[in-house]
Parts: C-alpha cells; structure tokens; sequence
C-alpha cells in the first residue's frame, strides 16, 4: 500500500511554499517526515521518521521543530547527525540551518577511527569541532571498553587531531587510576609521549625508556627517547625522519656516558634515497658505532652479534638507447663510498674503507640476420680507490669485456648461452708489493659454454606439470699466479649451489680462479595447479650437482689450497611442499673419496595462520670441510586462545653444547589494549661485562593513548 504520509507532506509543503519562499532562499531545508504541519507564526512541525538533508550532514529525528524566521531546527527523539566528519547521537538537539553550529544534550560523538566522545552536554562550533561538558572519551570498541579519559570540559578537534581536556582522569575498567588537572588526548599523527618499555637484564641492568614524539609537520618528526640504564646510566636517542618530493631520509643517533667504560659511547644510523632528476638515484646507509663492543652491549635481536658494519653511499643512473640502425644498448652507472667497521677488531686501522667507487655496465645488442642469433657485447668496469692508515692501498681498476651469444632451439626444449672475454686488472699502490712493484697487472682470458635442456609432462587434466631439466656447464679461464698481487677484497668460496655453475669462485675482483670445469646439475620439478586461473605452485623440488676440475690448479696458495682431487663435493637438495602452509627442507655436500657429508642442513616450517608458525632447523658442518659446526634452532608461535600469543626461540649450539640464544614470551592483546612479556637469554659476545646476558621486558600498550601534562601550555 503506497505512503500516504509521503503525498500530504508534499500537499502541505506546497501550500506553505509562498508563506517561507523568503526563509527557505535564505536557510534551504529540505525535510521529510510522516506528518508535517506549520503555525501560524512560522514554525514547521515535523513528527514521525523526520530526515533532513542539508548541504554537510544529514539529520533524522523522531519529532523536529523548525522555526523558520530563526532558522533554528530543534530535534528530540533518537536524533542522529551524519556526516564525513562523524556520527553524533543525542536525546535533543538544537541546530543552526544556516550554518554547523548547535547544542546536543547527552550525546555520542563517533569519529571515523572509532573514537567515541560521551557529553551530558555538546556544543558543536563546527563540523569538525566541539566543546563538551561531564565527558568520557575512549578510542576502544563501545562493548569493549577497558581504559577511558573522564573530564569536567573538553574541546574536540578533528582538523587539529587533538581532544584537550580539564580536571581530567585515567580510568582503568571503570577505577580512576591517574588524576591530572590537563590532558591532552591525540587522534591522529601528532606530538606526545609514547607508550614507555620497561626491562631488566644482566647486561644493562633495570631500563626504562620514555619516548616523546615531536611532529611540527606533516613530512618530518623527531623522536627523543631517555633510557634509563641502572647498571650503565643514562642514553639520550633521537630519531629524525623526513620525506618530500624527492624521497625520504631517516637520521637515529644515540649516546651515553657508560659508568662502566667511563667512557662516551654512541651510535649512529642513517638511510636516505632520493630520486633526482635525469633519472638519478642517490641512496645512503649508514651504521656507526663508537667502539668494537658497542652492539654487544647495547644492541638486541640478530644486530647483537654483528661483527661488521658498513655506511655507504651510492649515486646511479639507468642508461638506455634505441636505434634501428644500430640496435639497443643499456646498462647503468654508478659513484660509491663506503666505510667499514670490523667488530672483531679492537682497531679500525687496518680496516679498508672505499672513497671512491666508479663502476659502469654496458650491453650492447647490435641489430642482427633474423635467422642468426643475436650477440651481446658487455663492457663492465670498476675503478675503486682503497684507502686505510695501516697497511697497502691504492687504485684498482678492472676492465671486463665479452660477448654473449644465446640460442634456443626452435619450438624451445634445448637452450644455450656462449660466452667469451677478457678481464683485465691494474693497480696503483701508495706501498710496494713484495716484490717491490707498484703498478702491478693481470690479464685472464675466458671461455664458457652452458646447455640446458627442459623435458617436461603435463597431467591429463592439467592440474600437474613435471619438468626434468639437465643443466651442463664448461668454464675455461686462463688466469696466471696471482699471490703477489694485493688482496683488498677477495675471498675464496668453497663449492656451493651459489657458485656451482660459475667460471670463478673469488669474491671480489683480486682473484680469478685458474678452471678447465664441467659442471652438472639436475633439478626435478614437481607443480600443482589446481584451476585455470590459479598460479601453479611447487610441490617438490629435487635437485643434485657436481663438477669435475681438469686443472686443479691455485692462483694463490694462501686463499686456495690446491684441490686433492679433481671430483667435487655432490651437492643436494630437496623442498617438499606436501600442502599449503608446510615446507620441508634439506640440502648437504657429500665428499665422495673419504666419504663424509661436509655439509648438511635441514628444516621443516609449518604456519597454520600468521599466530601459528613453527620452525625447526639442524646445520652441520665437517671440520675436515670448514670451521666445524652443529646447531639446532627452534622458533614457534602459537595462539592459545582467541587473545594470547605465545612464543619462543632457542639457539643451541652442539658443538660447544651450550644454547647461544633463548627467549620465552607470552602477550595478550585486547581491542583497545595489549600486555607482552619476555624473558632471554643471551650467550654471545658480551662486550664489556660478562659472557652471558639474561633479563626481561614488559610492555604495556593501550591503543590511542596519548599525553598527559601539567598545563595547557605544555607541547603534545
């Protein structure tokens, strides 16, 4: 049955149209209820389902009373005011047509983050703020309110982020815990304290940090943070962010007068990355520390065990060319400096720091037949100026150009990659060599061939796919003796899936191994793929490989002892992924002549939902191989119920049959608040106290907490 209401209130409004034609020019309101009726006098009289629409919010009431010639509307009755800026509902309101302001008698005020406002009386200045008397505000859910702030008088201020209150206090499930004459409550991005950590532990003795938060602005911040140290006094931190159009930078230094050292410590990080113009990219890191024993004692998680550090800056640009007639060429160009710290090393004298770095790569794609393969032309260089206090530096430079021909079998299936060059090395030293020279060289010659061949079956129903890839590699390189030359950065890699199929198994550009090698590899691959529109995902991954040195010759008898046999290590590999959420993992290196596994490694990770994970892993390693090793690690994480979360690691190392790292925590997490503790165990370098460390830390946090001061004029 059709509403009835809805067409006498338009007969009514029609026949008030000439009487409030002046009043609704100047103060326009639309209203539609169940009744509407007009006085003589001018006042409108909604009653039933009353909803009035206006320019910035919305109305709906249960009875409004709209006095035409005050353009005042006076709403009762389960009134709700809707706009971008908030909710609000109220017993009574009185509202301005021609503007955001009114009064509201036990009102709610709901922001769009959720936090929630209750007044005995509002007086709404804007649409954005608010001056409420006998108020509590809280930023939890309305059935799960655990903290709130109560107040004789506030003003709200969305546009500012802020709710400052007076003759104020903390309430904890409903028990005043904390009295304050003023407070100052943020709702968003904005200065104050933050929530402070508490710990205690062997190293650093009972912590305290209270962190306050400084943002002046909309792209930077401060944040400076006292730590209290009962064992080491007082550390001062400050950390510094800032973005603009060109990027972002991040600056975070602290220090402390250690009264154990007696001595100033500090440290000091920075990353910054920019993108400038003509495609320029400027990228830089920095980490510092004052002494070799400043992470072991002040560090936490992995950094704790750090043993090197590195600042660096980079300044790149990507570099492009087209042309039909001579074809493409792209690389890319870099300037570099770093300096480094060895943590090892109570001196940094001897520690070599790089200012600076020019290194380029050019690929050079000239326009070929269509039926002969294309060519690659590379030039890579590198120009590095080392510099240290102690010991041999000076300029290296090394010159790399080849050409790489791929080819692939027409319809695919079998793939190969030619590759032929040189690689030169020059030096300028500030120090002789041993055998008295200063421009030392070395000029290598290189060779390569690389085959791969993929068999591959697909299911019936296209759900599975099995791939068989024989992979086959030769690797010749000419390099001469090269251990009178200066080692500034080379370092000799033992057989490894990293280097398997690699012509040099250097770091570094000091050394170029002397190979005549064929290198295999067989991977066996596994997928599943469920729908059409479903990526396919490994089930099982099978892989072994080998090479066999003709050669067996050294460069350098002091970074690589001459091989005993021309057969290396097998290597091994297996990832099953039986279902979603579970991996297992093994890998390992098996000597074949003595018969020994040199290597071994093995896991299995099992993650039910983001609380629920669990890792466990064994590495092994021979002393006959490298530095012996054995260690177990063990990390979980489990929901015990809908709100606590447990978790633990443990590091035990068999070897030396003590356990490096272990850590029990158990956190609780509300709506509006959460509870954590953990209690560790630490048995690694220890800096400047003992060899083991152990402690706790809490943390309490309550979502939306703010800042709480002593007088208006206080900064938050």
């Amino acid at each position: 049955m059709p509403r009835l209401h809805h067409l006498f209130s338009l007969l009514v409004a029609l026949a008030l149209l000439p009487l409030v034609a002046s009043d609704l020019l100047a103060a326009p309101v639309d209203i539609d209820a169940d009744q509407i009726s007009r006085t003589a006098d001018g006042v409108v009289i909604a009653h039933g389902h009353v909803i009035i629409k206006r320019q910035f919010d919305t109305l709906t009431a249960d009875e409004v009373t709209y006095r035409t010639h005050e353009h005042v509307l006076e709403a009762k009755g389960h009134v709700i005011i809707k706009s971008d800026k908030a909710m609000i509902t109220a017993e009574q309101a009185i509202m301005s047509t021609g503007s955001k302001t009114g009064h509201m008698r036990k009102a709610v005020i709901t922001l769009p983050g959720g936090e929630r406002l209750t007044a005995e009386r509002v007086k709404r200045i804007d649409d954005q703020t608010y001056e409420a008397d006998e108020l509590t505000f809280s930023s939890c859910p309305i059935d799960q309110e655990s903290w709130r702030i109560a107040a004789k008088h506030a003003v709200l201020d969305e546009q500012d982020g802020s709710l400052r209150a007076s003759h104020s206090r903390f309430e904890l499930w409903g028990v005043p815990v904390l009295y304050t004459p003023w407070w100052q409550q943020s709702l968003k991005r904005k200065s104050g304290l933050l929530t402070p950590s508490v710990g205690s532990g062997k190293r650093r003795g009972t912590e305290l940090a209270l962190p306050y938060y400084f943002a002046p602005a909309d792209n930077w911040d401060v944040t400076l943070t006292p730590h209290w140290m009962s064992a080491r006094g007082l550390m001062g931190e400050g950390e510094l962010r800032h973005v603009s159009t060109w990027g972002r930078e991040m600056i975070d230094v602290a220090g402390i007068n250690d009264t154990v050292t007696g001595t100033n410590r500090s440290r000091l990080r920075g990353d910054l990355h920019w993108r400038l113009p003509a495609n320029l990219q400027l990228d830089a890191h920095a980490d510092h520390v004052s002494d070799h024993d400043y992470l072991a004692d002040y560090a936490s998680g992995r950094t704790i065990s750090s043993i090197y550090l590195q600042s660096m800056a980079t300044l790149s640009q990507p570099l492009q060319f087209n042309t039909q007639q001579y074809g493409r060429v792209q690389g890319d160009w870099q300037v570099q400096a770093a300096h480094q710290q060895n943590l090892l090393l109570t001196s940094n004298a001897a520690t070599l720091q790089i200012v600076p770095r020019i290194q380029s790569n050019l690929q050079w794609a000239p326009s070929a037949h269509p039926t002969f393969p294309h060519a690659i032309l590379h030039f890579d260089q590198q120009s590095t100026r080392f510099v240290r206090r102690s010991g041999v530096d000076g300029w290296r430079v090394n010159l790399h150009p080849y050409v790489e021909i791929p080819w692939q079998l027409t319809g695919g299936g079998i793939s190969a990659t030619a590759r032929g060059g040189l690689q030169h090395t020059r030096y300028w030293l500030n120090q002789p060599t041993a055998l008295g020279d200063t421009t030392p060289s070395r000029t290598t010659g290189e060779a390569s061939l690389q085959v791969r061949s993929d068999f591959e079956h697909i299911g019936s129903d296209r759900t599975w796919r099995h791939v068989i890839s024989p992979i086959v590699r030769y690797d010749y390189v000419d390099a001469p003796n090269q251990s009178a030359l200066p080692n500034f950065d080379s370092a000799f890699g033992l057989m490894s899936w990293s280097n398997l199929l690699s012509g040099n198994r250097f770091s570094g550009y000091d050394r170029i191994e002397k190979t005549s090698r064929i290198s295999v590899l067989l991977e066996s691959r596994l997928q599943s793929k469920p729908a059409v529109s479903a990526a396919a995902r490994d089930i099982l991954i099978v892989r072994a490989g080998g090479a066999y040195d003709l050669l067996r010759k050294s460069v350098d008898n002091a970074l690589q002892p001459a091989p005993t046999r021309p057969f290396s290590n097998l290597l091994g590999e297996l990832i099953w992924q039986p279902v979603a959420g579970v991996r297992f993992y093994t890998s390992g290196q098996y000597n074949t002549a003595v018969r020994y596994w040199a290597t071994f490694n093995s896991s299995v990770d099992w993650t039910v939902s983001p609380g629920n994970k669990l890792h466990a892993g064994y590495r092994f390693t021979d002393a006959r191989y490298f530095r012996r090793a054995q260690l177990l690690d063990l990390r979980a994480s489990t929901r015990l119920a809908t709100r606590w979360q447990a978790t633990g690691r443990v590091q035990y190392d068999l070897a030396l049959k003590l356990s490096q790292q272990t850590a029990i925590g158990l956190q609780y997490s509300h709506a509006c608040w959460r509870l954590g503790g953990e209690v560790y165990r630490v048995n690694r370098r220890s800096g400047t106290t003992t060899a083991a460390n152990f402690g706790f830390h809490l943390l309490l946090e309550f979502k939306g907490l703010g800042s709480v001061g002593s007088c208006p004029g206080s900064a938050s």
